[in-house]
């Protein structure tokens, strides 16, 4: 459970827990704020933040000696970032044998300091995932146009299917680059659950893309394949540049599984995936080729008829997919991982009636707790509230936490 002290008075009943774990603990000013980890209620880490005008000083970050090396000073400068300074820089001046963590958790340094500068400014996950995105725009605009051209040119239909399916790749880029774009958008009156739900929309549009292209490519193989339309061999310059397309896509895999684990963007993850599909049935366009060019010109429709299966495989995955967002589908896993989470980290011993629901890539919960039925509203409130927080900074997906309170039975 995250907790934030605005002051030493709000501290004052935690201050001797704090000292049981680290005894060089010690008040430094009044501008202090204070960010914990409490596990049944117990503090297991501290950081403390002095303000000074627009700049926060870290003066201190400690973690109980039996709860090191399971990332939570990591968590708790996450939690820091996140919730507790919204402007400003934020700064650390005493920082022996913290070097690399600093560095790693995007503090740079700077006049014998490690700094963050601009915390309001801060959103390489979205700069990250847009910069992948443009560049596989951008390569499959090259790639569907020249596939296309040297589909047609190279009398290869496989080399021609491959390219649409290319195109195909630009709008499925493009629908989550307008995702990320409308999910960024705040929630107003008329939205009040926000606008990350549109991606789900726009996913839909692109399957039916898919499948109506897998569709038209289907037919024109067939179409060859009954009128004996197979005597032109294709030329070899058709797999040059099916080759060309092999390289590129993986690299293209690469870049997106990188950034997209790095940034933890489930979105890209998936493209990435996608553009590694993408680098098999390239491969499999050379081999449809050199097929025809070798044996028979009919491998060369039969290859171009087997990639439009899966785009149409993959055009009906991405619409049900998109559906089961819509229809509110529900995962157990991680209603269960939540269920362990609470159990785990309170004393709540009844957490029931869990649901949740997603809009775009971020999910919405709502579940029951009992407390003691002599409990105050106040209290009642302030675990929620609690728990509400800690559930949205440990899962950064999970958007709004809504708890009904229940009273336990006896």
């Amino acid at each position: 459970m995250y907790k934030h002290y605005l002051s030493k008075d709000e501290l004052e009943n935690k201050i001797n827990e704090i000292l049981n774990i680290d005894e060089n603990f010690k008040i430094i000013s009044d501008n202090e704020e204070y960010f914990t980890i409490e596990k049944k209620d117990k503090i297991i880490a501290y950081a403390q933040l002095e303000k000074v005008e627009a700049t926060y000083f870290l003066r201190r970050i400690f973690v109980k000696k039996s709860e090191r090396f399971k990332s939570y000073g990591t968590k708790l400068v996450n939690f820091i970032l996140n919730k507790g300074v919204k402007k400003g820089d934020i700064v650390v001046e005493e920082f022996q044998g913290l070097e690399g963590f600093l560095k790693k958790r995007g503090f740079r340094e700077e006049n014998k300091k490690y700094i963050i500068k601009d915390i309001e400014k801060k959103d390489d996950r979205k700069k990250e995932g847009n910069k992948a995105l443009y560049s596989s725009v951008f390569w499959n605009i090259i790639l569907a146009g020249t596939k296309i051209s040297f589909g047609i040119i190279g009398k290869s239909k496989a080399l021609l299917a491959d390219g649409f399916n290319s195109l195909s790749d630009i709008g499925t880029s493009l629908g989550i680059l307008l995702g990320m774009h409308f999910s960024n958008i705040p929630e107003d009156e008329d939205h009040p659950f926000g606008h990350e739900r549109i991606e789900s929309v726009i996913g839909i549009g692109i399957g039916i893309f898919m499948i109506l292209t897998a569709f038209e490519l289907f037919k024109g193989g067939i179409e060859s394949l009954v009128k004996g339309e197979f005597s032109t061999t294709p030329s070899f310059i058709a797999i040059i540049f099916a080759v060309f397309s092999s390289v590129v896509k993986y690299f293209m895999y690469k870049q997106k599984m990188r950034i997209g684990l790095e940034t933890k963007n489930s979105a890209l993850i998936a493209d990435a995936k996608d553009s590694r599909n993408d680098v098999f049935s390239s491969l499999g366009v050379v081999l449809g080729i050199v097929l025809s060019i070798k044996v028979n010109p009919i491998f060369d429709i039969l290859i171009g008829i087997v990639i439009s299966l899966l785009i149409f495989k993959e055009g009906v995955h991405t619409i049900l997919e998109t559906t089961d967002t819509i229809l509110d589908k529900q995962d157990i896993e991680f209603i269960d991982e939540i269920k362990n989470y609470i159990h785990e980290n309170t004393d709540i011993k009844n957490v029931h009636d869990i649901y949740m629901r997603k809009s775009g890539d971020r999910v919405f919960l709502q579940f029951h707790i009992r407390v003691p039925k002599n409990m105050t509203v106040f209290e009642g409130h302030k675990i929620a509230d609690e728990l509400s927080l800690s559930i949205m900074e440990d899962f950064e997906f999970v958007k709004s936490v809504d708890i009904h309170l229940d009273s336990l039975m006896n």
